[in-house]
Order: structure tokens, then sequence, then C-alpha cells
């Protein structure tokens, strides 16, 4: 927040239409203030208080005291000495912006707001003012006022970066991205050694679907500000894309030298480069659908033609001799909670884990599950105390290469009698093999061998297409087993 002011204007130490000040009063004011300058810190707030000991409407004694206690990191004095100047000075916007910029730091939102119309309303000039009512109504999630509020600080002063940055950030939370294109676009032309500005506005060409425009954004990013670890990351991701492997090879590795995401960088590295780990880093599963949280239902079922959980209820309710309906489910990774709500109608109490917090936030709205966790799924089913008779867990195990550990647990976790769901990636061979997707696949040969391993039998298994990627359909198998 920008905390830079013009200097009070009081026409005298005292409030206006106020008696005037004794002159030793002002003696203290005058020592205190050189003190001030000086860096003399003690010694100026005791001849501050002094002045206004002596004259408790010395309007600069009180507002250079509260600018004093804010350098000193006492932000509850400031905001004290501010509002007792603004009461002896309330048509002086300098205080006004002060107590503002001071109720902000506090985290009084709604205060700051209403002081920083009061300045607008005294000097309808005040850049900083408008630039600053922006940012207090964006961190309450005001975005058209906060945008509302950012243009009028454009027009004050149409050569600020920041406005124009802060502008196209409101407008991207706003989803108006054409909007935030252009002020990013403002800011770079202002400001085009800013790494930061190339990487907003490349984010911004990502959601617009101009991918190369966002690459092009990105390798600027990143030459101006080569430890740029989101950056380098987004670089990635995008080169993925466009099947640039070696490119996107080179950005992970760039990230682990930073250690910037390694985790999950080292992991996709291995991927890459042809390595089969034995599971995907919990970190990286967490950090991936959080970041799908707010678009993942649309996008899964609408661009990628995703229908797994449908079709695992279809093939379990195929079996002729099985249950048709459940007493308790377990959805491990549940995500936003389809498989709640598609399993909705033949279960009476469902819980749902997922490491995903976004995810589980997303799934608890819709109010289709008893119980919620955010949590590793092995070690969910290490501590549950009361088994279930159906654990679902679509596209779950994709994220797991070796299973015998999970399966060790679904034994502790399944009930007698009871039945598990999942679904795989296909692959031909042996085992199983960690994709350039970062995801992994299993033969049909792999799962069984587990399954017997742990004790269960294979009830039923079907082919399927588990979702389409860059437009082709990924092959899976469907699972039924039975303890």
């Amino acid at each position: 927040m920008d905390t830079d002011s013009r200097p009070v204007q009081t026409n005298g130490q005292a409030a206006e239409n106020g008696r005037p000040c004794p002159n030793n009063a002002d003696e203290f004011f005058h020592r205190a203030l050189d003190l001030h300058q000086q860096g003399e810190i003690d010694p100026a707030v005791s001849l501050y208080q002094q002045a206004i000991d002596l004259c408790p409407e010395h309007v600069d004694a009180c507002f250079y005291l509260a600018l004093l206690h804010r350098a000193m990191g006492a932000p509850e004095e400031a905001a004290f000495w501010f509002g007792r100047a603004h009461t002896l000075l309330p048509g002086e916007a300098a205080i006004a912006y002060e107590l503002g910029i001071t109720r902000y730091s506090l985290g009084q939102q709604q205060m700051a707001i209403e002081h920083f119309h009061q300045v607008l309303a005294l000097d309808d000039t005040h850049w900083q003012a408008a630039y600053n009512l922006g940012t207090a109504h964006l961190a309450q999630g005001n975005t058209n006022e906060a945008i509302a509020a950012y243009h009028r600080a454009a027009q004050l002063n149409p050569q600020d970066a920041d406005i124009h940055f802060n502008l196209g950030l409101a407008c991207k939370r706003a989803g108006r991205l054409e909007e935030a294109r252009q002020s990013y676009l403002c800011a770079m032309e202002i400001a085009p050694d800013d790494a930061e500005v190339h990487y907003n506005l490349a984010l911004v060409y990502k959601e617009l679907g101009c991918k190369d425009d966002a690459i092009t954004a990105l390798e600027i990013a990143v030459a101006l500000r080569p430890e740029y670890g989101a950056a380098h990351g987004n670089l990635g991701v995008l080169y993925l894309d466009q099947d640039k492997v070696n490119d996107a090879i080179a950005c992970y590795r760039r990230l682990i030298e930073l250690d910037h995401n390694a985790v999950s960088a080292q992991h996709i590295l291995a991927a890459l480069t042809g390595e089969t780990t034995a599971v995907a880093p919990s970190s990286y599963i967490a950090e991936l659908f959080d970041s799908f949280s707010g678009h993942f239902e649309e996008r899964l079922l609408v661009d990628l033609e995703y229908r797994t959980p449908w079709e695992l209820k279809s093939l379990l309710l195929a079996d002729p001799v099985g249950p048709s309906h459940f007493t308790r489910l377990l959805d491990l990774g549940c995500g936003t909670g389809l498989v709640g709500q598609v399993f909705q109608e033949i279960s009476t109490c469902r819980v749902g884990v997922d490491l995903s917090q976004k995810m589980v936030q997303a799934a608890s709205a819709k109010k289709v599950y008893d119980e919620l966790a955010v949590g590793e799924i092995v070690t969910f089913l290490e501590q549950n105390q009361k088994p279930f008779d159906l654990i679902v867990a679509a596209d779950v195990f994709i994220y797991v290469g070796e299973l015998d550990r999970i399966f060790a647990t679904l034994v502790k976790g399944l009930a007698r009698n009871g039945r598990i769901l999942f679904s795989t990636e296909q692959m031909a061979g042996q085992g199983y093999q960690l994709r350039q997707s970062g995801r992994y696949a299993h033969t049909f040969s792999y799962i069984e061998a587990v399954a017997v391993r742990h004790g269960f039998r294979i009830l039923a298994t079907e082919s399927a297409n588990i979702r389409k990627e860059k437009g082709e359909w990924i092959a899976g198998d469907l699972y039924l087993l039975g303890a």
C-alpha cells in the first residue's frame, strides 16, 4: 500500500478556530521535530508528548507523533494520534489519508475505505487515496469497487505502473480478462523491465488461451529475473502443453536448482526423463488440485468428457450377486465431490478424504458427505476405526505407482463382504509406469497380483475411456474387488 503523502497544512499548530498554543508548546514541538529528523526517537516522543500536554489541540504534534509511532512499529498508537489529529482538523486530507493507511495496516479495511473516501471528498486529485481505496476494496474481495477506484487513480496518475498492475490484478480476479490484459500491457509500457508485469500478463494470456503469447511473456520474465521460480514453473507447463519436452526439462531442472517447488519438479522431471518412481509426492498432488479447484468440474466434465464415477457405479450395480445399497461409503481422493453425488442414492453415510484443501472445501459445499477430511489416504485408512462396506477411488491410483501400501490399508478399512471400486490408466507389458503426464499407468497383471497378495478377488473389470487429453482419449481400466 502506498504510504507517500504530502505535508500537513494546518495554518498554525492549533486546530482551526481553536485557542492558540502556548509558545513553549511550539518550542517543544520544533525541538521534537528536529530530534525526529535526526533519528533520536525516544527524546522526540517525549517532547511531542510534552507539547501535547501543554496544548491538547496541537495538531502537528499529534500528527508527527503518530508518524513516529508508525515508524516504530506501533500502529495502534499511531492510529490513536492520527485519529486525534483528524478530529482536531477533519478537513485536512493528508491527515485523513495517513489515518486510512494506518487503519489498513491494522487489518481494518472497512475503516480504511471510509477514510480514503473522505480524502477524495476533500481532494479529488489525491491519486494515492484512490489507489489505496482500490487496494482496500481488493483485500475485502470487492473487485468491482476496486476496479473503479484503480481506474480513478489511473486517470489521475496515468504514468504509475503499480496502478495499472493492480488494476490488471483486480480485473483478472473479476474474470474480466481482456481488461486485465490491457492493464498489464499499460504497466509493461511504463515498466518494461518489471518481470512481475510480464509474469502476470502471461497468466492472463494463458487463461485467454493465447499460449504462444503466454510463453513469450514468461520467457521475458525469466530473462529479466533468472531466479523467478514461479515463471519457470508455468513456462514448463506451457512447454509441455506444446510438446516441447526438452525445453520443459530445462525449466524443471532450473526449479530444482532454485529449490522452488523442488519436490514437484523432481517428480515431473522423472516423468519426462523416463524414470518410474513409486508414488507422486503428496505436495505435488495437493498443489496440482488446489490450482485446478476454481474451474475443476467444468474442465473435467465438459472439456475432458470425464464420466468415470458414473461408469464405476454401473460396473458395481452390474454385479448380479452384489449389494445394491451400502451403509458406509469412503470416497478416496474425493475432489469436488462427484463420487459423493453419483453414489448418494445407493449409500447411507458418505465419507470423503483428499489431499487438496480447496477440493475438500468445494466438496463440502455440495452437502452430500457426512464427513470430510484433508489428508493422505493411507494415513486416513490407518487411523480409521469404523470399516466401510464400499470404498471408491476414481482416478486416484493414477497418482500412485506401487499399490501394495494402499492395498494393505484397504484390507483394514473394508468391512466383511465389502467392495472396492477404482480406475487405472491402461498400459501393456508388466508392472506400472510413470508417464510424461506425471500420472501412472498399471497393467492388469500388476493389479491382479497386488489384489491376490492382499486377499482380494477381482469380481469384475472392463476397459473404459478415462478422459481426454489434448483431444485424445486416455484408455483405462475399471475394477470391482471383493474381500
